[in-house]
Formats: structure tokens, C-alpha cells, sequence
């Protein structure tokens, strides 16, 4: 039994690093063949690492047309849940899956590639955990920036509080680009496009 929890908490944090547009569409279908109020599935939407926050809030307030004053808490909430016990347990799944050489290998590839991504957490700490989460970007959020903060050696309630933060930040600005729209939608693909252009350069900069 707890090496399946280990195995699928693994499997999330995999999600938040690898899954593809397809997986996403498949979890978000299987979500709305659900049979419960619509808060919940907001709820468990901020919850899946490869959604988080950023997709509960447009999906709240535009597929189910539920009011901000619901959407924004119950995405905080969702988000936050797994946050906790991540940080608190993580260290028991990193000794239990280091017995094992087939879950060693997975979460070694993890936390290299955790490692890769997040190196402005590494410099400015619980600051840059902050900010880390605070940017509705891909590979970027509280299941990323938890389990870096665990690599990082931060302190648990410091990087609890600056998760939370981050994430407040998070929905503000996922909640004014949603508000705008196909306004909203065009800034967050230039905003995307810039960030893919810069690592690409990034990239080729670093090989040369």
C-alpha cells in the first residue's frame, strides 16, 4: 500500500514536468464526465499538477460560469491541498523510493530535470519560490516549486507561506487575463511564444 502512494505521487509530479497537451485534454474530459457540483471539479482541477491553479480559474469562470467569489478560493484551496503533504511526507518517498531501482531512476530524472528548471529558486530562495509559482507559466507552479523547495533544503512553513503567495499572485493573474478574454488569451500566447524564443536561445547559447 505505501509503495503504491509513493508510486502515484510520483506519477504527478511527473505530470507537472512531462504530460503533453493530450493527457491534459483527456484528465480535463474525464473530469466533466464527473457527476458532482461544478465546485468540485473546479476543486479537483487546481489540484492535478498539469492544471493547477491556472486551469481551475479560466475553466470555473468560463465553462462552468461559476462567480469569482467561488472560483478564486476554491482554486487556492485545490492548489494548496497536495502542497502540504508533498513537503511534509516527501522526504519518507525519497528514502523509500531509493530502495527500489526502478522508482530511484524515475525520481532522479525528476530532480535533475526539477533542478534544471528551477535555478532561480536556487539563487534567491524563498523569494524566487515566490515568484516561481507566482508565474502562470508550463513546468512552473506549486507542485514544481514544492518539490524544488524540497531539493533546496527550504524550510517547511517558510515555503509553505511563500507557495501560498506565490500562488495568490498567481490567481490574480490568471483571473485579469481571463476577465479580458480573447484579449487575455492573445498576451498570455505572446508571453508564451517570448518565453519559448528566450530558452531556445538559451539553448544554443549554452551549447556554444
Amino acid at each position: 500500500m505505501k509503495r503504491l502512494l509513493v508510486i502515484l505521487i510520483l506519477l504527478c509530479i511527473s505530470f507537472s514536468l512531462f504530460a503533453d497537451t493530450r493527457i491534459k485534454e483527456k484528465l480535463k474530459a474525464s473530469i466533466d464526465k464527473i457527476e458532482a457540483p461544478d465546485e468540485i471539479k473546479v476543486f479537483l482541477i487546481a489540484m492535478i499538477p498539469i492544471f493547477e491553479l491556472r486551469g481551475a480559474i479560466p475553466i470555473g469562470m468560463l465553462k462552468y460560469e461559476l462567480p469569482l467569489w467561488k472560483v478564486i478560493p476554491i482554486s487556492l484551496a485545490g492548489n494548496m491541498f497536495p502542497i502540504f503533504f508533498i513537503l511534509l511526507f516527501f522526504d519518507i518517498i525519497t528514502k523509500i523510493c531509493f530502495k527500489v531501482p526502478f522508482l530511484k531512476k524515475i525520481l532522479e530524472a525528476i530532480f535533475a530535470r526539477t533542478r534544471r528548471k528551477t535555478e532561480v529558486i536556487q539563487k534567491y530562495e524563498e523569494i524566487g519560490l515566490m515568484l516561481f509559482v507566482a508565474i502562470p507559466l508550463p513546468i512552473t507552479g506549486a507542485w514544481t516549486g514544492s518539490l524544488a523547495a524540497y531539493l533546496f533544503g527550504l524550510k517547511f512553513w517558510k515555503s509553505i507561506l511563500f507557495i501560498f503567495l506565490g500562488v495568490c499572485i498567481a490567481a490574480v493573474v490568471v483571473t485579469f487575463l481571463t476577465s479580458l478574454k480573447w484579449i487575455g488569451a492573445g498576451i498570455a500566447a505572446v508571453v508564451l511564444i517570448a518565453v519559448f524564443i528566450y530558452n531556445q536561445v538559451k539553448k544554443k547559447t549554452s551549447h556554444s
